[in-house]
């Protein structure tokens, strides 16, 4: 595995506020949070958003798999800074993210989400692939 870093910007229509809620509420959380074709039960989540505070959820597939994730929050700084991170886990590398949002005005929200950490080429490929979906649907969520 190689260490590396991947930036995905994604611009939503909806304000600052609403999408800090969208990731810091573990109900809305599991309304949005996984690539296609995968969801999150709600009694996966659990989440106490304060840095060392736990991060965990399951993501779940059609056919049932279960591909659960051990996280920690080192960063809260509502509602504009978020970051997380894990250690070595399911066959990937340890890595963390931090996700930046920016009030473009009009009711817009800019998002960052910096990962840093280790990867395959696999991994990188389906990550970026895999944050793209989660990330439309965190903009279909916010948009309701």
């Amino acid at each position: 595995m190689t260490y590396r870093e991947l930036d995905i910007v994604r611009v939503f229509d909806a304000p600052v506020q609403l999408v800090w809620d969208a990731w810091t509420d573990p109900d809305q959380i599991a309304a949005w949070w996984g690539p296609a074709g995968m969801h999150t039960p709600r009694e996966s989540v659990e989440m106490d958003v304060r840095p060392g505070g736990v991060f965990r959820l399951t993501m779940v597939t059609g056919a049932g798999a279960e591909f659960p994730s051990d996280m920690r929050f080192t960063v809260v700084d509502p509602p504009r800074t978020l970051a997380y991170e894990w250690d070595g886990q399911r066959g990937l590398g340890g890595g963390s993210v931090t996700i930046t949002l920016r009030d473009l005005g009009d009711g817009r929200t800019e998002l960052t989400n910096h990962f840093a950490g280790h990867l395959t080429d696999a991994v990188q490929s389906f990550m970026r692939e895999g944050t793209g979906q989660q990330l439309d649907k965190l903009a279909a969520y916010v948009r309701r």
